[in-house]
């Protein structure tokens, strides 16, 4: 069973669940669960992790997608969104984890090869570009608010 307890857990036992909840390939892009984007269908996601919450489609770029909550959550989430273009090809997952994670914890997780910013809505955040993962903390904590997984970005720089 899913806790939305998001209390302070052992340090340990939130980095094993950071590892566990974002799983990679051998290199290059991060997958959520096996899903990958620019890979994964829509057909894949659903047969993975069976009928989402919410089914979506409002026209634009992130409106065609599916949720995973509430009685529908993916183990290791609060919430879980996948993106989808017209060809019904996955391009975008947000990942809201159910265990409180830190900066610390998902630097010592993915490396140093990271940028660093803040978004217009005040939201610090650490890039992996060339692994398809941009990760957003709350506004006033150290805190992971939800990792966005896209495709890997190729080339220099990042």
């Amino acid at each position: 069973m899913v806790t939305k307890d998001r209390g302070r857990g052992g340090a340990w036992a939130a980095l094993i669940a950071c590892a566990g909840l974002l799983l990679s390939g051998p290199a290059g892009a991060k997958a959520f669960k096996g899903m990958e984007p620019g890979k994964t269908s829509k057909r894949q996601v659903i047969d993975k992790f069976g009928a989402p919450s919410r089914e979506f489609s409002k026209g634009g770029k992130l409106s065609d997608g599916i949720r995973y909550d509430g009685d529908e959550t993916i183990e290791g989430t609060l919430e879980a969104n996948f993106y989808f273009d017209k060809h019904g090809l996955l391009f975008r997952i947000d990942v809201t984890p159910a265990r409180e994670l830190t900066k610390a914890q998902v630097i010592k997780v993915y490396g140093p090869g990271y940028q660093e910013g803040t978004a217009r809505q005040g939201l610090r955040y650490v890039n992996y570009p060339k692994a398809g993962l941009l990760i957003f903390f709350e506004q006033d904590a150290d805190r992971v608010k939800v990792f966005l997984f896209t495709e890997a970005k190729t080339g220099k720089g990042g």
